[in-house]
């Protein structure tokens, strides 16, 4: 069906444009469709830029990889020989650590011997002593024109128990026994003193 229109050129854009709906246009700046025809290679030419590209890194990176993994191997000996020090290191500081607590642990005896002499009262004195792993044993006698023996006694047991560098070391400090003898004119008492060590 062909269709005249006899209108002027004024009233025909307007009849067309009650008649039809609007219609975006869309500016293609000039482009023509050999334009766009164009485009495609330059848009497969980028991507084949960005494949290469992304090949090469790929490529340095195995490469780098590559050499890192020989400069690991070549090292093996050097790594071999550093493990040993560590093991041998680790037994010596678990030895090293045994050895501190046992130094920690001990008894400093001659310590021990400074702080009774400094601690003893006077008229009384030590025939023995004795220590094994579980206590010590001290033997002594003690003399007193005031017939003090007992409180002389008493006062030693208090001095050694106050002295923390001597009593540290011990749970209990007490009186095992006490007799007194007559030797010449004077009456001594003879005492014998036990100290419990702490279990280490």
């Amino acid at each position: 069906m062909i269709e005249i229109n006899l209108l002027p050129e004024e009233l025909r854009n307007r009849v067309a444009k009650v008649n039809k709906p609007e219609t975006v246009i869309v500016d293609t700046q000039g482009l023509e469709p050999k334009h766009f025809i164009l485009l495609i290679p330059l848009i497969f030419a980028l991507l084949i830029c960005g494949q290469l590209i992304a090949g090469i890194m790929g490529i340095a990176r195995a490469s780098q990889l590559h050499i890192l993994n020989g400069k690991w191997k070549s090292l093996e000996p050097q790594r071999k020989v550093l493990e040993e020090f560590n093991d041998k290191y680790a037994l010596v500081s678990e030895d090293a650590q045994v050895v501190q607590q046992l130094m920690r642990n001990r008894i400093i005896w001659s310590e021990k011997l400074n702080k009774l002499s400094l601690n003893l009262p006077s008229g009384v004195w030590f025939n023995g002593l004795a220590a094994n792993s579980k206590e010590l044993i001290l033997k002594g006698s003690v003399i007193s024109l005031n017939k003090e023996e007992l409180n002389l006694i008493k006062q030693l047991i208090d001095n050694l128990k106050s002295d923390s560098g001597f009593f540290r070391d011990f749970t209990t400090l007490e009186l095992g026994s006490a007799e007194k003898k007559t030797i010449g004119s004077y009456d001594v008492t003879e005492f014998i003193l036990n100290a419990t060590l702490k279990a280490k």
